[in-house]
């Protein structure tokens, strides 16, 4: 898929004035593309290559669905690099002002910046203080971020029943070979594994 959106944006960058949010947008996918594969660092660098492009072209057109997507990959990015504390300040600032898709991603993006700072009780807690607008692509995260906490708590079978649940939702909504799918399996393994927890 990189290569296809390597190929888009070396087309678009010809492209000038409003018509760059486009090349933008593209840009974006690339990250989330990045992100996926777990080439967290050049997704963090593409990320803030776009953001200070949207800079460039605010005057032009309006960019803030561009920003917030952009701010959600970058987090999960940071995430990614074990980067956390960096991930929650971006997640934490930007969700008040996200539109539903980027704040559901931003929303997993800070529990997951919870856990990974082993503050678990604080990742329960935000995982259930606020339900997004479920958005497809975001499928199975926030289940993985609560089954997480729950583990993390020491609360096993609540734990077994939620990584279930995201790997139910995964396998639904996701393609067969998405990365998630494997994360979900391999919590789900975690938990239900003989012996004390990690």
């Amino acid at each position: 898929m990189l290569a296809e959106l390597d190929a888009l944006i070396a087309d678009l960058e010809r492209t000038a004035g409003a018509g760059r949010a486009l090349l933008l947008d593209v840009r974006v996918n690339r990250v989330a593309a990045l992100v996926v594969q777990g080439r967290y660092t050049e997704a963090e660098a593409e990320a803030d290559g776009i953001l200070r492009a949207t800079v460039r072209i605010a005057h032009f057109t309006k960019v803030w669905g561009i920003e917030m997507s952009t701010l959600a990959n970058l987090a999960d990015a940071l995430c990614g690099q074990g980067r956390y504390e960096e991930a929650e300040a971006i997640a934490r600032g930007n969700l008040p002002r996200a539109s539903a898709g980027a704040a559901a991603a931003l929303h997993c993006a800070l529990v997951c910046s919870l856990n990974g700072q082993g503050r678990h009780e604080e990742a329960l807690t935000e995982a259930r203080r606020l339900t997004p607008l479920w958005v497809r692509a975001e499928s199975g995260a926030l289940d993985i971020g609560t089954a997480t906490a729950l583990l993390g708590l020491g609360r096993r079978s609540e734990a077994e029943a939620t990584a279930r649940q995201a790997l139910d939702a995964c396998e639904q909504f996701l393609h067969p070979i998405h990365p998630r799918i494997q994360k979900a399996r391999t919590l789900l393994s975690r938990i239900t594994a003989d012996g004390p927890l990690a």
